[in-house]
């Protein structure tokens, strides 16, 4: 048997998903996606400072740009379906690419300035908002194997994550050497180029019956009626507020604690990333539903674990280990909340329950970034960090108990 034919044996038994055509041709232009996406967020962030010089109007920026995932994703999820998800998915391409050649074209002229960002900057998120749950309700109604639904969404997010890691070190190269508007001209190259793989996606469940007046409202009923949803939903919300804002504290930490921004905000972040692509990888391959099942339950306790280590320790290699187990755990609870339940869920439900998940984790994440900021400014970075941790358990232990204290109350169904 040639080298070749084993190394494929081998990646089909450790990535099943890569067996489907249309998920390959997804991935490809997710993979230019994502890159552009964060190429040309990182330069709206280093433009606005540029400009501005100040860090509120940084958080404005990325209030903007993420925080109409908090509404517009559940409304926009309830309404799109396997037969509507490939033109959604295109009508929003088309949309960005406008706004990039905007961007593009007021950056030549010389007045793009700060007000026209943050336009620009609401507009992106809005878009970016309706078309997280149509991607995603196109990849997994395009699957012909059901059974691969966890491993295509882990895969789906080791690009993200791969695409967190690049687009901010294509971007920092491309700012000052080329200028802002290379950037927008790479993300509106990767647009095109994710637009034709899109159109070569044909979805094998649109024969499914549908039921036309499911909406938002049958989403929120299966959550409430559906024991794992129920529970780890709000689970994933509390992580994405009190964890995932950890991003605003590292600067911080580098500078007030290891005196040296500029070397450790790049480290902590990278293992962080190390650790969210690490646990993308296990889920995405054959190991990954086991591994889910397993331990989704410990992924939040990682993560105040990790948080809780990084407000007591001094010393560096500690910290480094805290980040990589804070970006592992996070991963780990994000798409393991994910791909269970779109592996479970009816069709008719699926956009409102993607929709409600880019609310709980992605749509809360703004809002955590602005409370972090503010405690930070009067507890200091390292009791931020425990007061996350302490706060993060409360919720979950809440979360938790809430219910089966419902359940034991005298006359209680």
């Amino acid at each position: 048997m040639s080298t070749t034919s084993q190394h494929a044996r081998f990646y089909a038994r450790m990535f099943p998903a890569l067996a489907e055509s249309a998920l390959r041709r997804y991935l490809s232009g997710q993979v230019a996606s994502v890159l552009g996406s964060w190429t040309q967020s990182v330069t709206l962030n280093l433009l606005v400072y540029h400009l501005s010089g100040s860090a509120a109007i940084l958080a404005l920026l990325n209030f903007l740009l993420y925080g109409p995932q908090l509404v517009v994703a559940p409304l926009a999820g309830s309404r799109i379906r396997s037969a509507n998800a490939k033109r959604v998915t295109l009508c929003v391409l088309t949309t960005s690419l406008l706004l990039t050649s905007s961007l593009f074209t007021l950056s030549v002229v010389g007045i793009l300035g700060v007000k026209l960002i943050l336009a620009h900057a609401l507009a992106i998120g809005v878009s970016s908002a309706v078309e997280t749950p149509a991607r995603q309700v196109l990849l997994l109604t395009s699957l012909r194997d059901v059974r691969l639904t966890s491993n295509a969404v882990a895969m789906n997010t080791m690009v993200y994550n791969v695409g967190r890691m690049v687009g901010p070190t294509i971007a920092g190269f491309i700012y000052p050497t080329l200028g802002p508007a290379m950037s927008f001209v790479i993300y509106a190259v990767a647009l095109c180029f994710m637009a034709t793989c899109i159109r070569s996606i044909s979805a094998v469940s649109e024969a499914r019956p549908l039921r036309p007046d499911s909406g938002l409202r049958d989403a929120v009923g299966y959550i409430m009626s559906d024991a794992f949803s129920g529970r780890y939903l709000p689970i994933l919300a509390c992580v994405g507020l009190f964890a995932g804002s950890y991003q605003t504290l590292v600067p911080l930490l580098a500078d007030h604690a290891f005196h040296d921004a500029a070397r450790f905000t790049g480290v902590f972040f990278a293992c962080a990333g190390a650790g969210s692509l690490t646990s993308a990888i296990l889920l995405s391959s054959a190991l990954g539903p086991r591994a889910s099942a397993r331990f989704i339950a410990w992924a939040p306790w990682t993560a105040v674990l990790a948080l809780a280590v990084l407000a007591g320790t001094t010393e560096v290699y500690e910290s480094v280990l805290a980040f990589y187990a804070l970006g592992f755990s996070l991963t780990f609870a994000a798409t393991s909340t994910n791909a269970t339940i779109q592996r479970q869920c009816p069709e008719h439900v699926r956009g409102g329950l993607v929709g409600m998940y880019g609310m709980a984790y992605n749509g809360t994440m703004p809002i955590g970034y602005l409370l972090v900021g503010t405690a930070s400014e009067a507890l200091g970075v390292r009791s931020t960090f425990g007061a996350m941790a302490a706060v993060l358990t409360v919720g979950v232990v809440a979360i938790i108990v809430f219910p089966q204290f419902r359940r034991q109350r005298p006359g209680a169904q």
